[in-house]
């Protein structure tokens, strides 16, 4: 069965352990890019969720090998948005939409 690790703040761990998902606690995104870049080396956990804002800490290069990294997968999660930071929810909709199926779309409201 494959494993889910889930690399967030400490805040947002909470929730995490609280659904029973292993998680790993960084307090900076060069942590996080570190671990990131340790756990698609090893290729060992099948599931790698983690918080979208610490895809800034990694060279483009290494931004790329984790989207296209099919063991693991590598799923980014808007964290940044519940504090109040980030991108507006209509970007990350948009663009988590093209990477899903190619095609961008205009939401409107």
């Amino acid at each position: 069965m494959a494993r889910l690790i889930v690399i967030t703040d400490l805040d947002t761990a909470l929730g995490f352990r609280l659904a029973g998902v292993e998680v790993v606690e960084v307090s900076a995104k060069e942590e996080a890019a570190e671990r990131l870049l340790t756990l698609l080396r090893t290729k060992e956990p099948g599931i790698v969720i983690y918080n979208d804002e610490y895809r800034t800490g990694l060279p483009e290069k290494s931004q790329i090998e984790l989207e296209e990294s099919v063991s693991p997968v590598f799923y980014a999660i808007p964290v940044a948005q519940a504090k109040g930071g980030g991108e507006p929810r209509e970007h990350y909709l948009a663009r988590l939409l093209r990477r899903a199926i190619g095609y961008q779309l205009k939401i409107r409201r």
